[in-house]
């Protein structure tokens, strides 16, 4: 099977005032930010910082909703393990295939 790689890079903006992020899947151009920056390296931070965010976000949604699924209800604090009550949970709470 073949790997892809997603990576991001700058590129000068269209308008030619500064750099855009660029979010690229394999050869494919995703995204192109909105916002240009002063340098090629202020695009690909700021571009970094908007990845981080979307796959925190979806990530902390899929959570929720195992967590959901799996006791039929709201989570509580106790059942996705939050501060101190994480500790106090024996091994076979936590979740399956998770150190801790």
């Amino acid at each position: 099977m073949d790997q892809m790689s997603i990576s991001v890079s700058a590129d000068a903006a269209s308008d030619s005032w500064g750099f855009v992020g660029v979010v690229s899947v394999g050869d494919a151009v995703a995204y192109r930010t909105m916002e240009a920056f002063p340098s090629p390296l202020e695009a690909q931070r700021m571009t970094r910082y908007i990845i981080a965010d979307v796959l925190g976000e979806l990530l902390a949604a899929a959570e929720w909703r195992r967590v959901r699924d799996t006791k039929g209800g709201i989570p509580t604090r106790r059942d996705i393990g939050l501060g101190v009550l994480s500790a106090a949970r024996t091994p076979s709470e936590k979740a399956p295939g998770i150190d801790g």
